[in-house]
């Protein structure tokens, strides 16, 4: 394959530039994405692709409708994919190389991308298949049936994501390193987790299958006291059942967004002619719609979780006795990543699931004064 790491590099600008770069570049990569999906789905619909693959489809399976509506699935998912394919080369591999966050070869990003895409094709089409399962025998309750459906998808894959999906893109053993074993588990077990175990990994990650994950980086850059006080903080989430909080809220959104889109997507599929709701080629439509609602609400479910995160953090400086290991591993998980300090309020607010380093910071320090 090209090589495509030749990119030049940035590590003669300030490491503070480099964050802000890389964040406007996220941003502008964030409003590409939402204009060519939008111009796909535009193009898709009037240009008739859609309506003639749902009739070729209808052509050659005849009423074998769930099979119909499976094959446009993956044909459309796919399609999109290839579409967006050079820009996914770009923002993932060529932009993470050039500011040094990644030293995967093409070869190997592109191997984690088809188990990506093969991923969210099944994902993709039993989602579809289900939602037009619902369309085609409760017009007038399926987004009830969707919001039940999505509930319950949202908590099955946050169960096996962990142990089926994630092994596939990291390898994990068990951490070598007795002293710092002892600790994490003395410490997560005093706060009421049954740990089976203590896993070094390529990614910081922690399941919910009661093990314990740090990252490489991690273990190799921050102090004991760090790597605890990010364990306080994911513990934290656990204390406050931030997991089950994030999916009552989610499927609330969603259910508000399943019930707005019935009651435009009538009137949309009329307008544009086609059989009914259950009719495969509205898919364009019913997307529109979904993604419509969720850029209006995305302000709300990522202010939310900017809530949890703060609540996280103020479990972590209150279990580490004061706010200095959390701090320091803060502003190493900054600079690692590459995060802005201080964005935009604006940027912040729209599109940032996590607050802000500096306020973080801050209210870290706050939360300890007022101890």
């Amino acid at each position: 394959m090209p090589d495509l790491d030749s990119s030049p590099p940035v590590a003669d600008i300030p490491r503070e530039q480099q964050a802000r770069e890389y964040e406007s570049a996220h941003n502008r990569l964030f409003l590409i994405r939402l204009v060519l999906t939008v111009g796909a789905l535009a193009a898709y619909l009037f240009s008739g692709a859609s309506a003639q693959l749902a009739a070729g489809l209808r052509t050659r399976f005849g009423e074998a409708w769930l099979l119909v509506n499976g094959i446009y699935a993956f044909i459309t998912i796919f399609g999109f994919a290839a579409f967006m394919f050079p820009l996914s080369v770009y923002a993932d591999h060529v932009l993470e190389h050039r500011y040094g966050l990644s030293r995967q070869s093409l070869e190997g990003w592109f191997l984690d991308y088809l188990k990506g895409l093969l991923i969210e094709l099944v994902i993709g089409v039993v989602f579809i298949e289900a939602i037009y399962v619902f369309l085609r025998y409760a017009p007038n309750l399926w987004w009830i049936w969707a919001t039940l459906f999505y509930v319950a998808f949202a908590v099955v894959l946050t169960a096996v994501a962990p142990v089926l999906i994630l092994p596939l893109f990291h390898k994990f053993e068990p951490l070598q390193n007795p002293a710092l074993v002892d600790r994490v588990r003395a410490f997560a077990e005093s706060a009421g987790l049954q740990v089976i175990g203590v896993f070094r990994w390529g990614l910081e990650e922690k399941t919910g299958t009661r093990r314990i994950i740090l990252g490489d980086t991690l273990l190799e850059r921050y102090s004991e006291e760090e790597i605890l006080a990010i364990l306080a903080h994911e513990i934290g989430h656990y204390r406050h059942r931030d997991l089950a909080r994030l999916i009552v809220s989610g499927s609330l959104i969603a259910a508000a967004g399943f019930f707005v889109t019935h009651r435009v997507l009538g009137f949309l599929v009329a307008r544009f002619g086609f059989a009914g709701l259950d009719d495969i080629a509205s898919f364009p439509l019913l997307v529109f719609c979904l993604l419509l609602f969720s850029l209006v609400t995305m302000p709300v479910s990522n202010g939310y979780s900017r809530r949890r995160e703060f609540a996280a953090d103020a479990y972590a400086v209150k279990t580490m006795g004061g706010p200095e290991p959390l701090v320091g591993a803060l502003e190493k998980l900054a600079d690692q990543n590459l995060s802005d300090r201080e964005p935009p309020r604006w940027i912040e607010w729209l599109l940032h699931s996590h607050p802000s380093i500096s306020r973080r910071v801050v209210r870290a320090h706050s939360i300890a004064a007022r101890k």
